[in-house]
């Protein structure tokens, strides 16, 4: 009973785990341009300690990760919305200045002049955070640069203002932080990766599918109600054996 009850508690912890982040991925079904967290592998470890006379089985996980495939993009017409158009991720700065990944892009000017996008994330040009001047036409290229027609100029000459800095890294060095926003495993920022391109006046659709995460919710579910079973059946063992040691 102990080394089953062990086994069982520990697996329905990390099945507990999985469903929340089947939960958050789901919930984040409509956010622009999320990356779906992976569920992670429930395996199981043998513990040998040569000075106990019992051995221990335990349920552990492996690494947690985040999918990177890309997923539709949808045209807006909105001259600062754009999307990530194959690998990559553009660089934005948190609220303390730390230097994160996003591929949400549906961006806005804020009222200190910056470039923001939905998550609030400053966007990033040449190192920098992108202050945006007046203007009276803007628009941003296939290799993120932004021009811009100055408000009251004449003509229709559009002036280079900043280049959006996009980054690429290996899927497996992408990890979700606490706060909900992307980081490299690694403590290395990625430099900037002229390859990456920009679709503008588009929005890249979150890469959760309803139909998998409801899949998966399920059988979590399933796999919590067995582990519950299959406690219950050692403590029914543990009893039938007690009253055996009992009669004899």
């Amino acid at each position: 009973m102990d080394r089953i009850g062990q086994v069982a508690v520990n697996t329905m912890r990390l099945l507990t785990d999985n469903q929340k982040i089947t939960s958050s991925n789901l919930a984040n079904l409509n956010t622009t341009g999320f990356r779906k967290d992976i569920l992670m592998n429930i395996n199981s470890s043998y513990l040998r300690d040569n000075n106990s006379l019992e051995d221990r089985v335990i349920a552990n996980r492996g690494n947690p990760g985040v999918d990177t495939t890309t997923s539709n993009l949808v045209n807006t017409d909105q001259p600062l919305d754009i999307a990530v158009d194959g690998p990559g991720f553009i660089v934005g700065t948190t609220p303390t200045g730390e230097k994160v990944m996003t591929r949400r892009g549906d961006m806005k000017i804020a009222v200190d002049g910056k470039l923001r996008n939905g998550d609030g994330l400053v966007i990033q040009g040449g190192g920098a955070d992108i202050t945006v001047p007046p203007y009276e036409k803007i628009s941003i290229g296939k290799d993120g640069t932004i021009s811009y027609k100055p408000l009251g100029s004449e003509g229709n000459t559009m002036v280079p203002l900043s280049r959006i800095d996009l980054v690429s890294t290996p899927a497996s060095n992408v990890v979700r932080g606490l706060d909900s926003f992307l980081r490299t495993k690694t403590a290395q920022f990625p430099t900037v990766d002229a390859t990456v391109k920009i679709a503008s006046n588009t929005l890249e659709n979150s890469n959760v599918n309803s139909v998998d995460s409801l899949v998966e919710l399920i059988q979590n579910q399933r796999s919590y109600e067995t582990q519950i079973k299959l406690i219950s059946t050692a403590k029914e063992l543990d009893t039938e054996t007690a009253k055996l040691m009992r009669s004899s």
